[in-house]
């Protein structure tokens, strides 16, 4: 007669007890030790600690927004400025309040962070550029970097056709006989049009200096 302690292990063979499913031993945060050996990247996509171990020097953050986020606070600042002078003034009769003040400065407040940085950008790409022309041994940048001035340049392109258009308006209501407070409307085409015309050039300019200094292809 067979016992039913047949069917099941015997205790008192000796086997090792199986051990629960778990972390490997070698693992990181519970993965496999082939997934563990990939480094891990931080959000601007640097190997986490390659600074530490030696692999990378860290990339450089670019310039300083301080500047730029002074010239649109002074910018605000002149906007409201100007917008309370411009209700506070008393228009002769069939004339419109002046308009022109407040337009440029509201383009300032909007666009020049934009073009303080895209300028910021320009210059560190050319002085790269020099140096890498001189052979010097330069640190890598982020890579948010070498994008940044095409962003800004079309911002400022942005505003400075905005600014245009409403000297264009200027123009058609000095012709047309019914004043706007744009009058005369050139001044905003020059500075809507200089501006665009100059975040262009400094954009295509950038391109090709991140280029020579051989940050991208």
């Amino acid at each position: 007669m067979r016992s039913d302690r047949a069917s099941g292990p015997d205790p008192e063979q000796g086997l090792e007890p199986v051990p629960a499913e778990g972390p490997t031993e070698g693992s990181a945060d519970g993965l496999p030790e082939e997934l563990a050996a990939f480094p891990r990247l931080d959000a601007e996509g640097m190997i986490v600690g390659a600074e530490q171990d030696g692999q990378a020097p860290a990339p450089l953050s670019g310039p300083s927004p301080l500047l730029p986020g002074l010239v649109a606070i002074a910018g605000v600042v002149l906007t409201v400025l100007a917008v309370l002078a411009t209700v506070r003034t008393v228009s002769a009769a069939g004339q419109a309040r002046p308009m022109l003040v407040p337009v440029l400065v509201a383009g300032l407040a909007l666009g020049g962070y934009s073009m303080t940085r895209l300028l910021q950008l320009l210059l560190l790409a050319t002085s790269r550029a020099r140096r890498r022309a001189a052979g010097a041994d330069l640190p890598p940048v982020r890579w948010q970097l070498l994008d940044d001035h095409s962003l800004h340049a079309v911002w400022v392109s942005g505003v400075g056709a905005s600014i245009g258009l409403m000297g264009l308006l200027g123009v058609w209501s000095l012709l047309d006989g019914h004043p706007s407070g744009l009058e005369p409307g050139w001044p905003l085409l020059l500075v809507g049009g200089g501006a665009a015309l100059m975040a262009h050039l400094a954009r295509q300019r950038a391109s090709r200096a991140w280029q020579e200094a051989g940050e991208v292809e």
